[in-house]
């Protein structure tokens, strides 16, 4: 592998796909603001729902193109601080729970900004948009919202519903996907990649895959996660209409990590990308991931190949991505690779690079876009 350029900064930009969550959706006019916010219908994504992941359904008999988003979304007890007052928002899905000065998320006074975990939650969902102008064809994704299409293995609450499930440890999905024909079989389906609660006990994070068949079209129920070396367990619990307060205590389906290294005992993942190569047909991915802890803290960036997308191979870190943790929000070199992703010479295609060529990682800080250029010779 040859590093081209180092990371630089090229722009900063408003969001251009039309998403964000309930509560962002009225404020922006996405949702007329008279909407009733019935808990069952737009649970996942009460705070925030991100598009990490956007591309093109193919047409089939019965439809026609879409674009459609793989989403990262969060719920979370919110405070809010104005002149006037202290507002408390109750978000989280767990209602045992109720937001208030010790059980929110916000900038607390003598603390600063603050996370309360027991009351954070996140999901990942599909919205998709047909390629007509009532879609800006294809930018409005939050009209056709169809819900969780992955589910966490521990599934969110304990049993008895009161509380987050104690092996539950990462509200901070950051999906991927992938449409990709798979090698074994011949047929296309469409893969996900996630930030997972890790299955072993000593560890946070891990990253799991799932994948359902090009015909479903991405449709909740249609996904089987990769256990035991292959897509085999169905993802989501088996009844999705069952009352909410029985659904967020049962669990998803079993899943491994893609890979023993990514179980998260060796570092805290971020996020995992794949893309095929034309020439060679095996699958490249990029992921991104923190050591150390306190001024020692890094982010640092790694390269895998795989053959059939069960099974990867062991890093390659790339030279000079590691940076200090406090570094990847600043907007002066160096810069690091938060959120990575590819993107091909010609600048068409996330998901396809041709590797005789020179190529793009494409990475973000809050409305900014950073990239890196490199080329890649595969003995």
């Amino acid at each position: 592998m040859h590093i081209l350029r180092e990371p630089q900064r090229i722009m900063a930009s408003d969001q251009v796909y039309s998403i964000g969550g309930f509560d962002y959706e009225l404020r922006r006019g996405l949702r007329p603001l008279a909407t009733e916010y019935r808990r069952e219908d737009f649970y996942w994504k009460k705070t925030y729902c991100g598009t990490f992941n956007v591309d093109v359904m193919p047409a089939d008999a019965n439809y026609g193109e879409w674009v459609f988003s793989i989403n990262h979304n969060e719920n979370k007890n919110e405070r809010f601080q104005f002149p006037f007052g202290t507002f408390y928002a109750h978000n989280s899905i767990n209602l045992n729970d109720p937001a208030g000065p010790d059980t929110s998320s916000g900038s607390t006074p003598g603390i600063g900004y603050r996370d309360y975990q027991p009351g954070y939650f996140g999901f990942v969902s599909m919205s998709y948009a047909p390629l007509t102008a009532e879609t800006r064809y294809g930018m409005i994704l939050n009209k056709h919202d169809m819900g969780p299409i992955l589910w966490p293995w521990t599934g969110f609450l304990a049993p008895d519903g009161k509380a987050k499930h104690p092996r539950y440890q990462n509200p901070h999905p950051h999906p991927s996907s992938l449409i990709a024909e798979d090698p074994k079989d011949g047929k296309k389906y469409i893969y996900v990649f996630q930030v997972e609660s890790s299955t072993n006990p000593d560890a946070e994070r891990m990253v799991m895959a799932a994948r359902a068949p090009i015909a479903s079209r991405a449709m909740p129920g249609s996904f089987l996660n990769l256990y035991k070396g292959d897509y085999t367990e169905p993802s989501l619990p088996l009844n999705m209409k069952q009352d909410l307060e029985v659904l967020l205590t049962r669990p998803g389906g079993k899943c491994d990590p893609i890979h023993p290294s990514l179980d998260g005992r060796q570092d805290r993942i971020n996020r995992f990308f794949a893309a095929r190569l034309k020439r060679s047909g095996l699958f490249l991915s990029i992921e991104s991931y923190s050591g150390g802890e306190g001024d020692d803290r890094y982010l640092e960036s790694a390269l895998r190949l795989s053959e059939d997308l069960r099974t990867w191979t062991d890093r390659f870190v790339l030279p000079n991505s590691r940076v200090s943790y406090r570094q990847y929000r600043s907007d002066t070199p160096p810069f690091g690779l938060y959120y990575p992703k590819f993107l091909s010479a010609d600048g068409s295609s996330h998901h396809e690079i041709d590797e005789s060529q020179p190529f793009y990682i494409i990475a973000t800080k809050p409305h900014a876009l950073i990239f890196r250029e490199l080329s890649l010779e595969i003995g």
